[in-house]
């Protein structure tokens, strides 16, 4: 027995071994502007957490440190794995780039907090594939846990305050008031420095937060009279989402787009037209619609036409509605 013991003690040290030669290895080429020296190349070992970073002395085995805010010129190489992880996220395959960026995440974390950091980019990032892939619970956990995040400036500030209201949605009918309040600070805090996206995620939030105020029921049935107006509300917050969020990315605008017209096919009086008339609709048809069938029809063909590929299963309500529209140019033909 004392034999298993002694290869478990082997093992043990043997891995504590190869861990320490991993960290080791998490090292950062770098450029500063040192005092006296112009700008050097250096090889960071590690940060503080604080702004000031050790690097070794050249021709010499002296840690040296020095504070980033300090220098004229500060800049980190993106390191290999980042560079791939960005490849697969600017190629759109988030959940292999979301697995790319927590690993380096965790592998420099001792850089985090210096300006440029990939430990707190590869956050950033993982944070915003969270969000296009809809994982809301993973955008809270992750926006309010980012390594560094006092050195976010400008857009990559203003997306992690985004990510926070992104964060707070939960479906609940009470939750518009501190969703808004959220919004509100953010536009005041970050104003233009919040991009496209990061906008189309604050409208996303007032959406599903009025959304919420109409029952589950009566999306499936009609909509009562007096949860109408909230249901107009979102739909418009909505719309608002996929203007903002036009070519940034899709999951997100077209799950927008899905809602919105889950709202107005069930607005009182849509059902019931659509079963009256014909598939496509004739122009006497179509203009006589009520607005919401109209809207609910436009969105089917628009989601069709700009968001083809996205999600897995076929929309079946999408494809219901598409069959309806009625197309202005060759209507226009007909007549003459």
């Amino acid at each position: 027995m004392k034999s298993f013991n002694y290869i478990g003690f082997a093992l043990a040290a043997l891995s504590g071994m190869q861990l320490a030669t991993a960290q080791e290895a998490a090292k950062l080429q770098a450029y500063a502007a040192l005092p006296g020296a112009g700008a050097t190349q250096l090889v960071l070992e590690r940060g503080d957490g604080n702004g000031s970073f050790f690097y070794l002395q050249k021709g010499t085995d002296q840690l040296m440190q020095a504070k980033a805010s300090t220098l004229k010129m500060f800049y980190i190489q993106t390191p290999a794995d980042m560079a791939n992880a960005l490849r697969d996220y600017y190629g759109g395959d988030y959940a292999a780039a979301r697995k790319d960026f927590a690993k380096i995440k965790k592998k420099y974390a001792a850089f985090a907090g210096l300006p440029g950091s990939p430990c707190t980019l590869a956050a950033l990032y993982e944070t915003i594939c969270a969000a296009r892939m809809l994982d809301v619970a993973a955008v809270k956990e992750l926006a309010s846990s980012i390594p560094g995040e006092s050195v976010l400036t400008g857009s990559d500030a203003a997306k992690v305050a985004a990510a926070k209201v992104f964060g707070m949605i939960n479906d609940q009918p009470d939750s518009f008031a501190a969703i808004k309040e959220a919004v509100e600070e953010a536009l005041k805090t970050h104003g233009r420095n919040l991009d496209s996206e990061a906008n189309g995620w604050l409208r996303y939030a007032l959406a599903r937060a009025v959304a919420a105020q109409v029952p589950a029921d009566q999306l499936q049935g009609t909509i009562a009279e007096d949860k109408v107006k909230a249901a107009s509300v979102a739909v418009d917050f909505y719309c608002q989402a996929v203007m903002s969020m036009h070519g940034s990315q899709k999951t997100v605008p077209a799950d927008a787009l899905n809602r919105a017209m889950a709202l107005l096919w069930a607005m009182p009086g849509v059902k019931e037209y659509a079963g009256k008339v014909s598939k496509p609709v004739d122009k006497q048809g179509w203009n006589a619609a009520p607005a919401d069938f109209r809207d609910a029809v436009a969105m089917a063909r628009y989601l069709k036409i700009m968001y083809p590929a996205v999600g897995e299963a076929p929309n079946a309500l999408a494809d219901q509605l598409d069959a309806y529209y009625f197309n202005a140019k060759k209507g226009a033909k007909k007549d003459k």
